[in-house]
């Protein structure tokens, strides 16, 4: 092998019509960073003329017209240096139409400066959390030039999802972009295989029924079960799409509206002037803890009231300072029992029974519960839930976050879809 083989080698270029020089490799210095260039040149003999087409026979048709000299072309780090290519390219002179042209080559596109190695390596750094920024240093390019590449990668068609609906799917939103339509972006995921099905950039009633109805009725009917959240105008939408399927609200969002309830009860009584202030203000997550763990035996000393207390006697002194506390206490309690133990005949009760002592807070999701309440009996007859859609809104956030957010919808979600592995621009 020479050692045009061996530096191509180490290089990985294909291309057998580069050649490097003797002596080829110069260490330099680009803003007091050590940047490798490597010296090569590129030629070969055409086959036709890139301006009239001609067919080269022989030095009558196309002659070599001297080089483009130091064609700069960004390659791969080696060894963690920054790594450069100067490239001499052989210009051609064609006899019939008196035009010149360069030589081209696999290694990067016309009048490109970027490597398609360096593309790649882009590509695979996109697929895995990290800010474009950082990718760009990685790769020794500028962050415009990745986000480029981003761009690209969005604009294919495949980016958006185009299978078959699947039998369990949950459903939510999450806030994108500024230019998503009605803020909120609409996100499909797959129950069965636990990944994203698809991103929508509008959560609107119209736009969602108009993306569902690309779907045949035939695979509509298919889906069995959906969860969701307790958005009510879901409801409607879903079962006017999906007649066969059984809608079921997730359990946590059944929670979370009566610990917010008591929690906005909490928060009424935390005045000045209300002489338990500084204790219910202090000890507001024992107040939303299930009261099955709260200790009852080990006492530690307690500042506000000065002697040792467990846990569970500082809940009791709490909830006796106020009755419409105590009671509103006592329902979120019952209702954290009933969901845990899948006891639906209690919640029934609880949101069937007398509740004129409770919050205005309580009140208002009681009554929720009540106007949904053949739904929320699903939650408690199936175990599905939304655990899997919130947690992909989790590290949709977290994309977002470590990039600083994003301007266009098209970018996050091709970020998204690349992080998840549901596109591979290199196989694609």
């Amino acid at each position: 092998m020479t050692h045009s083989d061996y530096t191509k080698n180490i290089l990985n270029i294909k291309d057998q019509n580069i050649y490097f020089y003797e002596n080829c490799l110069e260490n330099r210095k680009d803003n007091n960073i050590e940047v490798k260039v490597f010296h090569g040149f590129l030629t070969y003999t055409p086959k036709c003329c890139d301006k009239c087409g001609v067919i080269n026979q022989g030095n009558n048709d196309i002659i070599n017209w001297g080089f483009d000299k130091n064609c700069l072309v960004k390659l791969p780090k080696v060894s963690n240096f920054n790594t450069i290519l100067l490239l001499d390219k052989q210009r051609f002179f064609c006899k019939h139409c008196n035009k010149t042209f360069s030589a081209k080559t696999s290694l990067v596109d016309f009048h490109k400066q970027i490597s398609n190695n360096t593309k790649l390596s882009v590509i695979l750094d996109l697929m895995n959390k990290g800010s474009e920024k950082d990718i760009s240093i990685r790769n020794n390019i500028s962050t415009n030039s990745t986000n480029r590449i981003l761009d690209d990668i969005s604009n294919d068609t495949i980016v958006k999802n185009n299978g078959i609906l699947p039998e369990i799917i949950g459903i939510d939103e999450f806030n994108a972009t500024k230019d998503t339509i009605s803020k909120m972006a609409f996100i499909i995921v797959d129950q069965d295989n636990k990944n994203i099905f698809d991103i929508n950039n509008s959560r609107k009633s119209l736009d969602i029924e108009k993306y569902f109805k690309n779907y045949s009725k035939k695979q509509r009917d298919n889906v069995k079960f959906i969860t969701m959240d307790l958005y009510k105008p879901y409801y409607s939408l879903m079962h006017s799409l999906f007649r066969n399927a059984i809608l079921i609200p997730d359990r946590f969002h059944i929670v979370l509206q009566v610990r917010n309830a008591l929690d906005k009860t909490r928060i009424k009584l935390c005045i000045k002037s209300n002489p338990y202030y500084n204790k219910l203000k202090k000890y507001w997550k024992l107040i939303l803890k299930d009261k099955r763990d709260l200790d009852k035996d080990n006492k530690s000393y307690q500042k506000c009231f000065k002697k040792e207390m467990s846990k569970y006697d500082i809940v009791t002194y709490l909830l006796n300072t106020n009755e419409e506390l105590y009671e509103t206490y006592q329902i979120y309690q019952s209702i954290l029992y009933s969901i845990d133990t899948k006891n639906k005949n209690i919640f029934l009760s609880i949101i069937n029974g007398k509740n004129n002592k409770v919050s205005k807070y309580m009140k208002k999701a009681l009554k929720t519960f009540k106007n949904m309440k053949s739904y929320i009996l699903n939650a408690f007859d199936y175990e599905y839930s939304n655990g899997i859609v919130e947690g992909t809104n989790n590290l949709i956030k977290q994309i977002k976050h470590t990039a600083c957010g994003y301007r266009k919808f098209k970018h996050l979600k091709a970020r998204v879809m690349l992080i998840k592995g549901l596109y591979n621009p290199i196989k694609a």
